[in-house]
């Protein structure tokens, strides 16, 4: 029975560490093939820009924007590396989370006997404010 459990385990592995193999081989010709389409683009770019004024500004010009996109890039990250501060939360007792408190036994209260609330316009619109504003803050965080 433990040689069987093994090989299942090996099985799984084996699979495991085939699919992640497949799934680096992938990203890796991906990022090849953008690279060449970066090295492309800027190629055409150069050959535009010489033609219309001279090659050595051509040159500069796009040397002079790859170096501000890599700083902001730079920046950026820089600014993700930071750590965040650690805020004071509540319930929080030297260090140690406070236990949540216990559930109500069941039948404490009927759900039935519960008449259920209206839901108010200004109700929905808070809600969709505080989704817009949520969907905000993480997309500056991704």
């Amino acid at each position: 029975m433990l040689r069987f459990l093994l090989g299942m385990v090996g099985v799984e592995l084996r699979h495991t560490a085939r699919r992640a193999a497949i799934t680096g081989l992938l990203f890796a010709l991906g990022a090849l093939m953008l690279g060449g389409a970066a090295i492309a683009f800027l190629t055409a770019c150069y050959i535009l820009l010489a033609v219309r004024y001279d090659p050595i500004v051509a040159g500069f010009i796009i040397a002079g924007i790859c170096l501000i996109l890599a700083l902001i890039f730079f920046f950026i990250a820089y600014v993700r590396l930071r750590s965040p501060r650690r805020t004071a939360s509540y319930g929080r007792v030297a260090g140690f989370a406070a236990r949540a408190p216990a559930p109500p036994p069941i039948g404490a209260v009927d759900p039935a006997a519960v008449p259920p609330r209206p839901v108010g316009s200004t109700t929905v619109i808070a809600v969709a404010a505080g989704a817009a504003l949520l969907g905000l803050i993480l997309g500056r965080r991704i």
